[in-house]
């Protein structure tokens, strides 16, 4: 029999309750699942075993997930305890209608939904995801740094697919992600721990300590308080070696510098702290106020990617400076909900302070960009005599710091109507603040002292962007629905918004703006600042239709619109109409349906849709446009087909089967032309296909609970298998292990299953796992660059387990 959760609902806003939303496997297994599940009826289920209603929030209001029209996956609670599911890259295997690339490091993922996806390479000065995403009640999507907090204590996952503007606004174009944590609960005292260690194969250990406490204050107010601390062992090898590295310019002597003081086995390193603490009070019978605060510190040491050319046995790579990260951040947030009349008023407020910093190795650029060695190492010994006694450039030995300060406040307003009417609305206004200041800088320790010393912050800077960019919105939103009989309703749904972008600040080679005696000056090689604005106003839309065939049954259509804000471009000698991008529009046209059948043990949900990209925001590297940037333009349009469904199964009270799977086909659909000027003018063809999402992704799971004497005990497997995709959207060009103008590079399929099982006595438990199982080697992104070929890969097979306890 499938229990509830035991948490019982403070408000409409606050709660979701049992699911067995579990995404997996491939179309031939997620067949073999649906048609085999539909055909066991040979032993009668006890009356009661049905699959319970998930209640979620994606239509602002609290709702049966089979009562929503939107294509969507919601994991509970339960659910993320069951598939321990603690971070993005987890949850983000387990979604079938999501994929993501990453830089690298942990928290560094730009993430994609129905393959709409450009191909960005994540620049700080860039255009924003496609996909957005949200904590609680407040956005909180940057380029390239989503917020990868660690999952314990969690009410659910939501995961909604397809354009989301209307209600979630800016970068909810291609779906929304949002993370529902469990609020206080004045009803009961609850608390519990889980404490576990873990083994990687060639690699080292790793634990993970996690608990939470509810304690009721009085009758109407009580605390929540949830704590972790993990450590996560390396098991990348930064290998021995050495590179060329020229010591003059022009005479062509060269020397070779080693890493031997950097060289070490398993030298990517993960240690993630962080608390949450909610009060929430209820003022009277209708009314809650929330008050919470959120701080986590995730830091690393090394990288998670490895050269598979140079080292084809894998997990391997050469560095030759130490790689890091530290991403840190603290989200206040409050909440006030209350009722009056037939309406339902929300107030969230929230402030996110997020401070990243990066150190990265780039020895490798310096050893294969042969400019490099005149421009930046040592100008003078390109351009002109050496001064009297200076002694010469001494290394190329190359590295970048990353610095970025994050301040995001928003306010949410919205009134809800109540009742059995037939009319029914959401509306809203919506306010943001939203600061990124980055700091980035490309040093050479052996720059020969001319170069070194002309005024910059630091010595040794030869490149640096140090910027401030901002994005301002006020925006009004609303959805009406009409239900025309007891089955049939429309809604019709509008976003108006303005923002203001501006961005302030310089970049460019510092060593040379302030020394005009050591070089004349080209505008291509001195620092350029700007300080502008840009302004946008616009109004998204939403049409759906929904009818009701059965209690079991719905159908429904949707038209829907979302966008992407526009930007400024940190290059001030484009011309005028290229110095800002426009928002870009995604437009859905949908057909959906959601059903419950089999007497309540089987849930079927999925959709079918095509979606129409205008006005693409596409950063360009091109010299001859730009000789320190890459920029923004607004180029062409593409479409997206697809596909996606999930099914779970209560085979009988002992066995849950699900499965998922997305199918996408995504394309330009006219030739992306770079602007004159541009070297090379044809970028992308006409038909070229979208990068970063494969064609299918799909999930299996299998979950069997029985008894050993007293205790309970279970045993599950999981599946997730993920096709092949392409790096960049540029076309292909020649092997990435020969010099050339390597832009796009084949990301393989691959196949992840995991293993897990666990006894449990009343109120504590044992699990043992291993991940991993085939100890398989993913693409999760392979670098569209051609110094240095990596691949950001996953975790070797992995095993351990973990006790828990409840109070």
């Amino acid at each position: 029999m499938q229990q509830c959760d035991s948490q019982p609902r403070r408000s409409a806003v606050s709660h979701a309750v049992k699911t067995h939303i579990q995404s997996r496997r491939s179309q031939y297994l997620a067949a073999a699942v649906v048609s085999g599940a539909l055909a066991m009826p040979q032993q009668a289920p006890a009356q009661d075993l049905v699959i319970e209603e998930i209640v979620v929030t994606a239509s602002k209001r609290a709702e049966n997930m089979q009562d929503v029209p939107i294509a969507m996956v919601a994991l509970n609670s339960d659910t993320l305890r069951e598939q321990a599911i603690t971070s993005f890259e987890d949850y983000a295997l387990t979604l079938s209608n999501v994929s993501f690339k990453s830089f690298g490091y942990p928290g560094s993922a730009t993430v994609y939904m129905r393959g709409a996806a450009d191909g960005g390479d994540g620049n700080a000065s860039g255009s924003t995801p496609s996909v957005c995403m949200y904590m609680d009640e407040q956005p909180v999507t940057d380029i390239a740094a989503n917020l990868d907090v660690h999952i314990y204590d969690v009410n659910r996952i939501e995961a909604l697919a397809g354009p989301q503007g209307t209600l979630f606004g800016a970068s909810c174009q291609a779906g929304a992600l949002r993370i529902i944590t469990n609020k206080p609960d004045s009803s009961e005292f609850s608390a519990g721990f889980d404490v576990g260690g873990s083994g990687t194969d060639g690699g080292d250990t790793g634990y993970a300590v996690e608990g939470f406490v509810n304690m009721p204050i009085s009758d109407n107010a009580a605390l929540r308080l949830v704590g972790w601390s993990i450590s996560e062992g390396g098991w990348i090898d930064n290998v021995p070696g050495g590179v060329r590295n020229y010591v003059l310019s022009n005479t062509g002597q060269t020397a070779v510098f080693t890493n031997d003081a950097m060289a070490k086995d398993d030298f990517n390193e993960l240690d993630k702290t962080g608390a949450r603490a909610a009060l929430g009070i209820d003022l009277n019978d209708n009314w809650t106020v929330t008050a919470g605060i959120l701080f986590q510190d995730m830091e690393t040491e090394g990288v998670w990617e490895h050269d598979t050319v140079n080292f084809p046995e894998g997990g391997k790579i050469q560095r030759f400076n130490p790689e890091s990260s530290d991403d840190e951040f603290t989200q206040f947030s409050l909440t006030l909900e209350g009722e009056f009349g037939n309406h339902s008023f929300v107030y969230a407020g929230s402030l996110l302070d997020r401070d990243t910093s990066y150190v990265t190795d780039y020895s490798a650029y310096g050893d294969y960009i042969t400019w490099v060695d005149y421009y930046s190492c040592h100008w003078g010994g390109y351009y002109l005599p050496l001064p009297p006694g200076e002694p010469e450039c001494t290394s190329l030995n190359e590295f970048a710091t990353r610095d970025n300060e994050y301040e995001r406040s928003t306010h949410e307003l919205r009134l809800l109507s109540l009742g059995d009417g037939s009319l029914h609305y959401t509306v809203g206004a919506f306010f943001q603040d939203n600061e990124h200041k980055y700091l980035q800088q490309w040093i050479q320790p052996g720059m020969a002292p001319s170069v070194a010393v002309t005024g910059q912050q630091r010595p040794d800077v030869y490149f640096r962007t140090d910027q401030v960019r901002e994005l301002d919105q006020v925006a009004v939103f609303g959805e009406l629905t009409f239900d025309f009989t007891d089955n049939l309703s429309g809604t019709i749904g509008a976003r108006w918004f303005d923002e203001e972008a501006s961005l302030s600040g310089v970049v460019g080679w510092g060593p040379y703006a302030f020394d005009t005696t050591f070089y004349p000056g080209d505008p291509d090689f001195l620092e350029n600042f700007v300080n502008s604005k840009t302004s946008t106003s616009d109004t998204i839309f939403k049409a759906n239709l929904t009818w009701n065939v059965s209690d079991d049954v719905m159908l429904y259509v949707t038209w829907s619109e979302g966008y992407r804000p526009g930007g400024i471009n940190r290059e001030p000698l484009l011309p005028p109409e290229a110095i800002a991008w426009e928002p870009d529009i995604l437009t859905n046209y949908e057909i959906g349906w959601k059903t419950t059948l089999a007497d309540g043990r089987v849930r079927l949900n999925g959709a079918a849709y095509f979606m129409d990209w205008d006005n693409i925001q596409y950063t360009v590297y091109d010299s001859d446009l730009s000789f320190c940037c890459g920029n923004v333009y607004n180029l062409s349009t593409a479409e997206v087909t697809g596909l996606e469904a999930d099914i779970t199964v209560l085979a009988t009270d002992a066995l849950t089967l699900s499965a998922s799977v997305s199918f996408n086909s995504a394309e330009t659909t006219a030739d992306f032309v770079l602007p004159v000027g541009a070297g090379n003018p044809l970028s992308v063809p006409n038909g070229t296909p979208l990068p970063n999402v494969p064609d299918f992704k799909g999930n299996l799971a299998a979950r069997y609970n029985f008894s050993i004497g007293e205790l309970g005990a279970y045993a599950q497997i999981s599946y997730s298998y993920t096709g092949s995709s392409r790096s960049s959207i540029r076309p292909a060009t020649v092997d990435r292990r020969f010099p050339g103008d390597n832009t796009n590079f084949p990301q393989d399929s691959f196949s992840i299953a995991n293993l897990r099982a666990g006894i449990d006595k009343d109120k504590w438990g044992v699990d043992v796992f291993v991940n991993n199982l085939t100890d398989e080697s993913a693409d999760y992104f392979v670098h569209p660059r051609n110094y240095e070929p990596t691949v950001v890969t996953n975790r070797p097979r992995n095993y351990g387990a973990k006790v828990w306890m409840r109070f």
